[in-house]
């Protein structure tokens, strides 16, 4: 028979961020050897169809409600029954939460009740995105304490990079920690592709082959800290440096961005895309840019970086960042540290020096780690992570315990 493995998030689709498709990426990968579904709050029965037949299928939506002032879903699990019951028909051998609000304080109960192991993936700054949304300490403070209290009853907790899992015991985890990477579904290019895509943009935004181009992909919101990489090209445009700078991503703060380029005079050279969905499109971008500009220091392990990469487009982010982790200066990508004035003197000598430029673009798909490895490594540490449950709770029984004692 084959094993059931459930995977749990508190957003979902029409919110797409980094978080849901890692989400995706980790049960299309899983149906392979699993039946793997994931739990997610319903958005409505259209949003909820048109989800299953855009976005990704396998989708069980849990009851949610909506929140005005926050402008989203409000998961709450614990009153559907329709899912206590489709879990039961499962009969999952692990349950992986990849947020730690409604549905991990749910999975945590179930797992209890039921004799099944919790996997929570630690993915976001959230102090800082409490605080960016709520604009309160106290508001942050209260939340925080709501998320800490399910991570720490987690036995099995993984970070996506060595300083996430940094952020967490910050946040006062005290237990163990497993460092996960991410991966990425965009395949390398080659030369000749990488072209053809990059005419494309060049087409439809009157581009020439010689011009400048820079890029952000994601969610366009303050603590991203876009308008550093406006600052940033402020300052080239002084300087006499022509760049176009792409910003590819939708989000709350959109608008209030597109103001702020206007009013640094930057009407010309900043072009907003809204957010693209379409993974084709999204690597045309990627194969025309010259440069991914990540100026936030607030992701714990960006999946655009190696995006970008898979294009051979190198990034540049701040020095000393979640970001730095996977990159070599001047190797496989840059590094800065986060001033305006800097990142200008950087981005002139990166283009100074062609031949190290192009050595860099040759080299950076290196940094690329496919979905198929991240995730076979994942399976492997579920392995690990029934066996050291199962030894702990051996005397346990349920009627869910027989499947999961099989071998995995």
């Amino acid at each position: 028979m084959i094993k059931s493995v459930i995977l749990g998030i508190d957003a979902w689709y029409p919110q797409v961020d980094g978080v849901t498709n890692v989400v995706v990426s980790y049960r299309s990968n899983l149906a392979k050897n699993f039946d793997c579904k994931i739990v997610a709050p319903s958005y409505g029965k259209k949003l909820d169809e048109e989800s299953e037949e855009k976005y990704c299928a396998g989708v069980f939506h849990n009851r949610s409600l909506w929140v005005p002032f926050i402008g989203f879903r409000n998961s709450v699990p614990g009153s559907d029954r329709k899912l206590k019951k489709f879990l039961d028909e499962k009969k999952p051998v692990l349950l992986h939460a990849h947020s730690p609000f409604a549905i991990c304080g749910y999975f945590l109960r179930y797992g209890k009740k039921h004799n099944i192991p919790v996997v929570f993936t630690f993915h976001t700054k959230f102090k800082e995105e409490f605080l960016r949304v709520t604009h309160s300490r106290f508001c942050t403070a209260v939340m925080m304490s709501v998320i800490m209290r399910n991570i720490k009853k987690l036995e099995y907790v993984w970070a996506v990079s060595a300083s996430s899992a940094q952020t967490l015991r910050e946040y006062g985890y005290n237990g163990e920690i497993k460092v996960m990477r991410n991966g990425t579904d965009m395949r390398i290019a080659s030369q000749d592709e990488r072209a053809s895509l990059a005419a494309v943009v060049e087409k439809e935004y009157g581009i020439s082959p010689g011009e400048r181009v820079f890029m952000y992909a994601g969610r366009v919101v303050s603590v991203k800290n876009l308008k550093f990489s406006f600052e940033v090209v402020a300052e080239l445009k002084k300087r006499g440096f022509k760049c176009r700078f792409f910003v590819v991503g939708g989000g709350a703060e959109l608008e209030e961005h597109k103001k702020s380029a206007r009013r640094m005079g930057l009407d010309d050279c900043v072009i907003f895309t809204g957010f693209v969905g379409d993974r084709e499109v999204l690597r045309s971008y990627y194969a025309r840019a010259d440069l991914f500009m990540l100026p936030s220091v607030f992701d714990n392990a960006p999946l655009v970086m190696q995006e970008a990469a898979s294009l051979g487009t190198p990034s540049l982010v701040p020095s000393g960042s979640s970001s730095e982790e996977i990159i070599e200066d001047g190797k496989t990508g840059y590094t800065e540290k986060l001033d305006v004035g800097a990142w200008a003197d950087k981005i002139e000598s990166i283009f100074a020096g062609g031949a190290n430029y192009a050595a860099v673009r040759r080299a950076c798909p290196s940094i690329v780690y496919t979905w198929a490895d991240a995730v076979a490594a994942a399976e492997e540490e579920y392995g690990r992570v029934l066996a050291d449950f199962y030894a702990k709770n051996a005397g346990v029984k349920d009627n869910h315990t027989d499947t999961a004692r099989a071998e995995f």
